[in-house]
C-alpha cells in the first residue's frame, strides 16, 4: 500500500505502517495525557500522565497488530497466502491474494479479530483488578476498556467492520453472489458510519466527550466501505473480461540499434506510447511515457535498446487469463504493457490503459446496471 513503511516480517508477514498513524498517535497520546487520565487517576504530575499516553498509545498499537495477526493466521491456516499487513491506529489492511475465498473461510477468519481483542481485554481487566501499581493500574484501565470496545465495535454487521465481513460470508453463502453480499454489507457499514458522525456531530454541540473521535471513526468507515465495494465491482467487470477481447496483435516496432534521437524525431512524436523493441537477439518494451529527460549529446549516444524494458524482466500473461488478473499483473510489476502468451511464445500485448478504458465502458454502459443492479439472487 502507498504511503506506507515496512517495519518488519513476521510468521513469513511484512508488517506496514500507514504514515497517517503518526497524526493519530500523537492526538491520542494527547487526549489520554490531557483528558483521560487525570481525571479518573489523579495525583500524578503532567510528565507521568504524558508516559502514560504514550505507553498507553503504543499498547493499543500492539493490540490492534495482534488483532490483525489474528485474522491473517488464521488466513493462512486455510492456505490463504497474506502477503502484508498495513496498520492504521484502530486497524489494519491485510493484503490477501485470494478475494474471492469460500464463505466458510471469510467467516472464521472474519471474527478471529474480535474474539483475540476480546480474549486480551480480558486479560487486561484481571492485571487491572491486581492493582499491583497505580501507575500500570491505569494503564490497563484504559487497555481492557479500549480492547473491549475494538471486539465489540468490530463484530457490528457493516463492512468493511470484521463483523460486516462475517455478515458479507452469510449472505455470499445465500445469494451465491459476492457482488450482492458486499452491496448489502457494505450498504449497512455505511449507514452505521452516517449514525456514528452524527453521533459525534451531537457530541460536540452537546459537549460531550469523544465527539471528535466518532467523526473520525465514522468519515474513514464510510469511506472504506464505498471503497471496498467498488473493488469487487471491478474485479468482477475485469474477471469477465479475457485477454483475447483486449490484446493486440502487435504494437509498432523499432530496431534496438536505432539511436534514440532518430526514435524520437520518427517515431515517438507520432502520438504512440508503447513501442516493441526486438531484433534476432533481443526483445523489449520501450513506454515512452516513463521516459526520462535527456541532453541532446546523450540522445545521439543512447540507442533505444539502452533505454527498453527487456522483454524477459516482463511477467505475462497467457491467453486463457482475464483482465483482472492482467491488470494486477501490472500494478504489481510497475508496468504499462504485458505480452500475452501461448506456451512460451509471444503473441500479441495487452495494455493497461485498454484495461482501463475498457472497465470505465462497462461500468457506464450496461454491465453496472446488469449484473450488478439488477442481478439475480434469491
Amino acid at each position: 500500500m502507498n504511503h506506507s513503511t515496512k517495519l518488519f516480517r513476521i510468521f513469513g508477514i511484512d508488517i506496514q505502517l500507514h504514515f497517517s498513524w503518526w497524526f493519530i498517535f500523537f492526538l491520542l497520546t494527547w487526549s489520554l495525557s490531557t483528558s483521560f487520565f487525570p481525571p479518573f487517576f489523579p495525583g500524578y504530575t503532567q510528565k507521568t500522565y504524558w508516559l502514560m499516553g504514550i505507553l498507553a498509545s503504543l499498547l493499543l498499537f500492539i493490540s490492534v497488530l495482534l488483532h490483525e495477526l489474528s485474522h491473517s493466521l488464521v488466513a493462512k491456516a486455510k492456505k490463504i497466502q497474506v502477503k502484508s499487513i498495513t496498520l492504521f491506529f484502530f486497524g489494519g489492511v491485510a493484503g490477501i491474494t485470494k478475494e474471492d475465498m469460500k464463505p466458510s473461510s471469510e467467516f472464521q477468519m472474519a471474527i478471529a479479530g474480535p474474539l483475540f481483542s476480546l480474549l486480551l481485554g480480558t486479560v487486561f481487566y484481571f492485571i487491572y483488578k491486581l492493582d499491583v501499581n497505580g501507575f500500570w493500574t491505569a494503564i490497563t484501565f484504559y487497555l481492557y476498556q479500549l480492547n473491549f470496545t475494538l471486539g465489540i465495535f468490530n463484530l457490528i454487521p457493516g463492512f468493511p467492520l470484521d463483523g460486516g465481513r462475517a455478515f458479507r460470508a452469510i449472505l455470499y453463502a445465500y445469494f451465491k453472489d459476492l457482488t450482492k453480499a458486499t452491496r448489502i454489507a457494505a450498504g449497512g457499514g455505511k449507514l452505521f458510519a452516517v449514525v456514528l458522525i452524527m453521533l459525534g456531530i451531537v457530541g460536540l454541540f452537546g459537549g460531550a466527550g469523544g465527539g471528535l473521535w466518532f467523526i473520525l471513526i465514522g468519515g474513514f468507515l464510510y469511506f472504506i466501505a464505498g471503497v471496498s465495494y467498488e473493488q469487487v465491482v471491478v474485479k468482477e467487470v475485469l474477471s469477465s473480461i479475457s485477454i483475447k477481447e483486449l490484446m493486440v496483435s502487435e504494437i509498432p516496432t523499432i530496431d534496438p540499434a536505432m539511436s534514440f534521437e532518430e526514435f524520437l524525431q520518427n517515431h515517438a512524436r507520432k502520438g504512440d506510447d508503447l513501442f516493441f523493441v526486438k531484433n534476432d537477439t533481443f526483445a523489449g518494451i520501450i513506454d515512452v511515457k516513463r521516459l526520462q529527460p535527456l541532453s541532446q549529446k546523450m540522445q545521439q549516444l543512447l540507442k533505444v535498446k539502452q533505454l527498453s524494458l527487456p522483454l524477459s524482466q516482463i511477467k505475462g500473461i497467457t491467453t486463457k487469463s482475464n483482465a483482472y488478473n492482467a491488470f494486477h499483473l501490472c500494478n504489481e510489476q510497475n508496468v504499462d504493457v504485458l505480452p500475452v502468451l501461448e506456451g512460451k511464445k509471444t503473441v500479441g500485448f495487452v495494455t493497461r490503459k485498454a484495461i482501463t478504458n475498457r472497465l470505465v465502458l462497462d461500468l457506464r454502459f450496461g454491465f453496472l446496471h446488469k449484473k450488478v443492479l439488477g442481478g439475480s439472487g434469491k
